[in-house]
């Protein structure tokens, strides 16, 4: 198996293959996007990480799809009625004492001045494969009501607001990835440009249908199991140890979620440029080794030539401004492509691999 430091190597030590060129090669976008995003702490562990990553550089920007009953505190609950359940219900929790959400709405103010993206997770993390159109548009006007009501919905101050409008939420990622058709006509008529609650295979280029771009998760190997998973940390945590926390395992999840993500970022690095799609909660699965693993990827690819670390808006705008042949011409792979790197190349960033993790 290709170890985690032949990702780095070089790029004078990468032949380049060439099928037949219609276009020039696009970038590598990386997406890591965070669903739900509840703990405080981590919001604050995010924000230094991203600035950490930024500080030579804009390297990384981050999609996090936020729960809206994190913006309402559980003294308020009964404010909320999800389509089809009791009012007060939820199926996480709600966002803690008003002090809490005051704290949340900051973080989110933060990220959002240091260029990441603010998108939809739903309010009540309701399973909505079940759901009319007219549900999914209550859910999303719910949304609305309590992110342009915070501060009087949790007895704040009136200066606790959001420093960006709810017509900047342009994604969506559906709780449970739980989807239906009647999803979609309600996402456009609340003027939302993407979904990103289905999955594909990892060469897949995203598709726009009935005006939304298709941002899809992979299912992709697991290093080391002779499976496969979605890219994402729950999923991983179900493939490896079925849910269970085994901090005996820390290190071998760890690596073999770290290697897994960077055989499909490498695959597709040097194929056809597809989108990787990456999604992490801000849970500590597994004793935080998913997260170590995602940080760790991240150092490692994320400032690489020809390597976008980006929201998900931010790949919707890349898509938006392709001509029609030219994004074609991406899904069919007519362009100069990266080939393998050289051993010598390998060999030359090996001290630069954080903690020296290979593959199992």
């Amino acid at each position: 198996m290709r170890s985690v430091i032949g990702v780095c190597a070089a790029i004078a030590g990468i032949a380049f293959a060439c099928p037949a060129r219609a276009v020039e090669r696009p970038p590598q976008f990386v997406v890591m996007a965070f669903d739900n995003c509840s703990e405080l702490e981590r919001w604050r562990e995010l924000i230094d990480f991203a600035a950490e990553m930024n500080a030579e550089g804009d390297r990384l920007h981050f999609t996090f799809f936020v729960s809206g009953i994190n913006f309402l505190s559980a003294a308020h609950r009964k404010l909320y009625e999800g389509p089809r359940h009791r009012r007060g219900a939820s199926n996480i929790y709600f966002g803690g004492t008003p002090a809490d959400v005051r704290r949340r709405v900051a973080y989110v103010n933060t990220v959002r001045r240091a260029g990441h993206e603010i998108a939809s997770h739903a309010v009540g993390h309701f399973n909505g494969a079940g759901w009319s159109a007219e549900d999914w548009a209550y859910e999303f006007q719910t949304y609305q009501r309590i992110f342009d009501n915070v501060a009087r919905y949790n007895t704040l101050p009136d200066d606790v607001k959001f420093t960006f409008s709810f017509g900047d939420v342009v994604g969506f990622r559906a709780p449970y990835l739980a989807r239906n058709d009647a999803l979609y006509p309600a996402l456009a008529a609340t003027g939302f440009r993407y979904d990103a609650s289905a999955s594909n295979k990892p060469s897949a280029w995203p598709e726009k249908r009935d005006s939304l771009w298709r941002f899809n998760l992979a299912r992709i190997p697991v290093s080391g199991l002779g499976k496969r998973t979605l890219s994402m940390d729950y999923n991983f945590l179900i493939a490896q140890s079925r849910g269970r926390a085994d901090p005996e395992r820390f290190a071998l999840y760890r690596d073999q979620m770290l290697q897994s993500y960077v055989d499909y970022f490498y695959a597709n690095y040097t194929g056809n440029r597809a989108p990787v799609h990456i999604g992490h909660h801000f849970s500590d699965y597994q004793g935080g080794a998913y997260r170590e693993a995602l940080k760790s990827f991240a150092r490692l690819v994320c400032g690489l030539p020809e390597v976008r670390c980006v929201s998900y808006r931010t790949l919707a705008d890349y898509l938006d401004g392709l001509s029609p042949a030219t994004l074609a011409a991406y899904r069919k792979g007519e362009f100069p492509r990266l080939g393998e790197p050289s051993a010598p190349a390998t060999a030359a960033v090996a001290s630069a691999a954080t903690g020296g993790v290979s593959g199992n």
